[in-house]
């Protein structure tokens, strides 16, 4: 028998040997305690709750980051690198040296299997087209 066991069996045994005035002296007791200790788990709680926390300073930036600012954000850019072209101005007509400012022949380095795939895709399109 385990001590568990035991001590079931010796409180069980103590229970049964009380009168009936005993019992609901013990129930009453039992049942005052409880109350008393979850009343005062309640005023607790209040207590602690009603207090008014330290604010956070805003002014203030938290310096102990999990991650690097660094590593997540992109650095900023040099000086001399051109900016990005939004929108340009719609155009007519368009001229060689007008194109050559936003066009790269694939051909110029002496690729010929770009040439190939390139004809065959326009030979392809062409072919579709009624």
């Amino acid at each position: 028998m385990s001590f568990l066991e035991k001590m079931i069996r010796f409180i069980q045994d103590w229970f049964q040997k009380l009168t009936g005035e005993q019992k609901r002296r013990l129930v009453l007791v039992c049942t005052a305690g409880f109350a008393a200790i979850l009343t005062l788990s309640v005023i607790i709680s209040i207590s602690t709750s009603g207090r008014e926390e330290q604010p956070v300073e805003p002014d203030r930036p938290n310096l102990n980051y999990a991650i690097p600012p660094d590593d997540i954000f992109l650095p900023d850019e040099p000086d001399f690198i051109p900016g990005v072209l939004l929108e340009r101005e719609r155009r007519s007509g368009w001229t060689e040296q007008d194109a050559s400012e936003y066009w790269q022949d694939p051909l110029i380095y002496g690729e010929e299997q770009w040439r190939v795939k390139i004809e065959a895709a326009i030979d392809e399109f062409l072919e579709r087209v009624p």
